[in-house]
């Protein structure tokens, strides 16, 4: 005999305690999340997203490239993993100067490669956790587009991003 699921969205067994029914379901969630389906959009390079951003704004796009390491406060997609090589380097050479006793680490070169700040996701999304998984390869993100960070009348800090993600999936390097 099969049961309604208690109140979880799908049928189990009639015994199966609510714990259970409610795993079960957060099983199928995670398992099927990265099955992709029909998107909202063919995935657009950074590049591209870069330049349309006033157009994209609030809408839900699809933008492909590499992913370095996603922190906290830091969580950058490029165009190649060379460009996120060059920006980590100089970053580390800054982090050790810091480290070493340095107060300005103004005159430190840091490379300008065009780059997708990406936003946090909403507290209920499993993105960080998937970002993590995915750091140090290419990417699809799903999310929202925002030109709030763009504008030349903003200045943003603290990981607000031009792209509030939804779902990250694993991608083939440009060939």
């Amino acid at each position: 005999m099969v049961g309604s699921g208690g109140g979880c969205g799908y049928a189990l067994p009639m015994g199966a305690s609510l714990p259970l029914r409610c795993a079960s379901g957060l099983f199928l969630v995670l398992a099927t999340a990265g099955c992709g389906g029909a998107g909202p959009t063919k995935p657009i390079s950074v590049d591209e997203f870069i330049a349309k951003i006033d157009q994209l704004n609030g809408r839900t796009v699809v933008v492909t490239g590499y992913l370095g390491e996603c922190e906290a406060l830091s969580c950058m997609l490029y165009r190649t993993k060379a460009e996120s090589d060059e920006v980590d380097r100089a970053m580390a050479k800054m982090r050790a100067a810091v480290d070493n006793g340095a107060t300005n680490v103004s005159g430190f070169p840091v490379p300008d490669h065009p780059a997708v700040s990406i936003g946090p996701a909403a507290q209920s999304s499993f993105f960080g956790w998937a970002a993590y998984f995915h750091s140090h390869g290419y990417v699809v993100i799903t999310g929202k587009a925002s030109n709030q960070c763009r504008s030349k009348n903003s200045l943003c800090f603290d990981r607000m991003g031009d792209l509030k993600p939804v779902s990250i999936n694993g991608a083939s390097a440009p060939s």
